[in-house]
């Protein structure tokens, strides 16, 4: 008889327990996550952060946190896992009351895209596991993963524009326009030593001009595979496409970097508005090259409108003065005559072919065999 009343009682508090944490567990506990950084470069490390804080003084005898994050975000040393489905990230805790806890988890960003931390799964429960409870958590943290730097040697017609435009940018100084002081040195003409600074310093200082010549730089980025292949496209194709998002982050960073206004076309989509076309005016600012970054991190490669179409509508818009660099896979009749029309409204036009690591390397090294000589 004895035993049956054990069983009862130990039953009774089994149940009691139950209804008490099914009252309690999930009472007053608060959970955040985020990225130590929000800006990183492909495959730099990052720590995603989690901080869970019981507000109460009744334990929590175990807390479960769950999500969905995309597997280019990779955990540890994981290395092995299929990229073309989302992964779930686990977390398991135990709280004391009054407990916060912090957990960092070091991550690798191993590709390119805009990454958000939005809704995770709490489920908690008794001292036994009999019983559980859930609840959705909402949050949103953004990390920008911009496209790998280009290394030495890559996209040699990406230096070439580089260089002609830089070669125009410094033609002439401006008699009028001075934009700083500088210590004089042998060769610099009387007539720009500023006699005040002069002075003032002890020694002779001449004026810094400006040059007449700051041209506006558009870099087109092409995601259209070939001339007949647009819309969906395969990984291989997509990768490929993805030296040219490489190509355009490159040449914007050296543009704005330089001082030059720049802006950015993409016939792509965005991770965040798939009914439009990525479209930045051309301007000059650090503020401008992180929204060139920005959306070049939240680019899909997937052509909204082709390509032709795309450059007709730049034509119809008539500008001029434009140094433009269009990045493409692919050349063609239709894309060079649209070239010649821009040129006829007075912009530089030149084409940055895009191409395998394997004809990059071998153009390299005929460049390298040509200088050699």
């Amino acid at each position: 008889m004895g035993i049956v009343w054990f069983i009862l009682i130990v039953g009774a508090l089994v149940l009691i327990q139950m209804e008490f944490f099914h009252l309690f567990v999930l009472r007053k506990v608060e959970y955040r996550r985020y990225w130590q950084k929000s800006e990183v470069y492909e495959g730099d490390k990052n720590e995603m952060v989690e901080v869970l804080e019981n507000r109460k003084s009744i334990p929590i005898p175990w807390l479960r946190v769950e999500s969905r994050i995309s597997p280019y975000i990779r955990f540890g040393k994981e290395v092995n896992y299929d990229v073309l489905h989302d992964q779930f990230h686990r977390s398991s805790f135990f709280l004391r009351g009054y407990k916060r806890i912090r957990r960092r988890h070091e991550v690798t960003c191993v590709h390119r895209g805009w990454y958000v931390l939005r809704q995770a799964s709490l489920t908690g429960g008794d001292l036994f596991g009999l019983m559980r409870r859930s609840r959705e958590i909402e949050g949103e943290s953004e990390l920008y993963v911009y496209p790998a730097p280009i290394s030495p040697g890559e996209s040699i017609e990406s230096l070439k524009f580089q260089g002609d435009i830089t070669m125009r940018r410094w033609i002439l100084p401006d008699p009028i326009l001075v934009s700083g002081i500088r210590d004089y040195l042998p060769g610099d003409p009387q007539k720009d030593i500023h006699w005040r600074a002069t002075a003032r310093a002890g020694k002779l200082q001449v004026k810094v001009r400006d040059y007449t010549v700051s041209p506006k730089v558009l870099i087109i980025l092409n995601v259209q595979f070939s001339e007949i292949l647009w819309g969906a496209m395969e990984p291989e194709q997509q990768e490929f496409i993805e030296r040219g998002v490489r190509i355009a982050s490159y040449l914007a960073t050296w543009a704005v970097e330089s001082g030059m206004e720049c802006g950015l076309l993409c016939n792509g989509q965005r991770a965040d508005d798939r009914e439009h076309t990525i479209d930045i005016p051309i301007a000059g600012s650090r503020s401008q090259l992180d929204e060139i970054m920005h959306a070049l991190a939240k680019l899909e490669i997937v052509c909204h409108t082709t390509f032709t179409t795309y450059l007709d509508s730049l034509i119809e818009s008539a500008e001029s003065g434009l140094d433009i660099a269009i990045i493409t896979a692919y050349e063609s009749d239709a894309l060079r005559e649209r070239a010649e029309a821009l040129r006829l409204l007075g912009n530089s036009v030149q084409f940055i072919p895009i191409v395998s690591e394997a004809s990059e390397e071998k153009e390299a090294e005929g460049v390298d065999e040509e200088q050699a000589v």
